[in-house]
């Protein structure tokens, strides 16, 4: 078994919905089913695995699986989950939303920026730092929230080998305008460059998958050199 289980994100694709119903209710954010018809209707046409249904519910379950087993919540629970789920949210609907949701809060200007924070410098702890977060945003965002919300973004990467080829799968789905051929090239480049990246996760709470994520990177990098060898496309 993987870090959280893919199937059950297909099937439950309700999974966003409901950290996003928990999420409103903890800030006391009104109208938030009318929210949510937002982000559904803003989702991106032609997206297949980076989805409400699929990559967000799949972060969705691997983040409450983490809660389940004790692990220590974040500075700001609820905006947390809220990022999760507005991961692929336009970023113009995100900040609309935010602005309706959030604006009785007391806490409204600290959690957008705490939010907005996890949406746009995740990156920055790719890096070891969190200084461009920190200095646009506050003290609002500490350095381990940042690193779980970009670790549970990559833990599809350390899912079991069923679950992380069902994930090939969806990605692949939602390049079908590709050439199979041309595909499997840029695919081969992104995964080369997962695979040089020193450290994949930066928490102590993903360190463990590591390794899983790093056999699947190069399972799939293998098979995938091979079609280009025999022209297969399976």
């Amino acid at each position: 078994m993987g870090v959280y289980d893919l199937s059950a994100s297909e099937s439950e694709g309700c999974a966003a919905a409901r950290m996003w119903h928990v999420a409103c209710a903890a800030l006391a954010a009104p109208a938030p089913d009318d929210a949510w018809q937002q982000i559904v209707d803003t989702s991106p046409p032609d997206a297949v695995w980076h989805s409400l249904r699929n990559c967000v519910a799949y972060q969705a379950g691997v983040w409450q699986n983490l809660l389940a087993k004790g692990v220590q919540d974040v500075g700001q629970p609820a905006a947390f989950m809220m990022a999760i789920v507005l991961r692929h949210t336009p970023s113009e609907i995100t900040v609309r939303l935010l602005a309706d949701l959030l604006q009785k809060h007391p806490q409204s200007q600290e959690l957008t920026a705490y939010i907005l924070a996890l949406l746009t410098d995740d990156e920055a702890a790719r890096c070891g730092g969190c200084a461009g977060a920190c200095s646009r945003y506050g003290r609002e965002l500490a350095l381990r929230d940042l690193q779980l919300f970009g670790d549970c973004e990559l833990a599809v990467l350390a899912a079991s080998r069923e679950e992380y080829d069902a994930h090939a799968k969806l990605v692949r789905a939602e390049y079908s305008k590709l050439t199979h051929h041309n595909y499997v090239e840029l695919r081969i480049k992104v995964l080369n460059q997962f695979s040089q990246i020193p450290k994949l996760f930066h928490t102590q709470e993903f360190e463990c998958f590591e390794a899983a994520a790093r056999e699947n990177i190069e399972r799939e990098i293998c098979t995938l050199r091979e079609h280009l060898l025999t022209g297969r496309a399976d």
